[in-house]
């Protein structure tokens, strides 16, 4: 604790709080939402999937449409969406994953791994040209994944991951 309390008085002396150092190895900027070590943003003008991952790379963060991870990170992309469940309404949202390269074969535009999937059990269905991600139904207290034609116009959610892989979670700060 006494190395702690040094570091700080230190670092107040040249002008710099320790939160201050935190946040200048990167937290999310304004309009984006942090979950672990990554930021989301909500884009609810609907578009097709292609315009909407155009415009999360827009942003110029490395941003893309969202991949998921996770059960946890699924579950936050949906209430972080508002819970749309409607899809024949244009109330599903858009997620970053395509099988365009290799039918049956799901890719993130961001390039990370496909490692976790939630598709609806009837889903994906293979119906031509169906080879864009995107929100379905909820089952069992989760939402569920489809995959659409291109030209469908539905929401989405942005994301990009923190440049170091600092994150914050409900005990503190984290290193990725």
């Amino acid at each position: 604790m006494f190395l702690l309390d040094l570091l700080n008085l230190f670092l107040s002396v040249i002008g710099i709080s320790s939160e201050t150092c935190l946040c200048t190895r990167g937290f999310c900027g304004k309009g984006w939402v942090q979950y672990m070590n990554a930021c989301y943003k909500v884009e609810k003008k609907p578009k097709n999937w292609n315009e909407a991952e155009m415009a999360c790379q827009r942003y110029g963060t490395h941003a893309h449409l969202a991949s998921i991870h996770s059960t946890e990170e699924n579950d936050f992309i949906f209430h972080l969406m508002g819970k749309p469940l409607d899809r024949l309404n244009g109330e599903a949202y858009w997620i970053g994953g395509h099988d365009t390269f290799k039918e049956g074969t799901f890719v993130w535009t961001d390039g990370s791994r496909f490692d976790f999937q939630s598709f609806f059990p009837t889903e994906p269905n293979g119906l031509p040209g169906e080879h864009y991600l995107g929100s379905w139904y909820l089952q069992n207290g989760h939402i569920t994944w489809n995959d659409y034609p291109i030209q469908m116009k539905f929401p989405s959610v942005c994301k990009y991951y923190l440049a170091n892989g600092m994150y914050r979670d409900s005990t503190g700060p984290k290193q990725r």
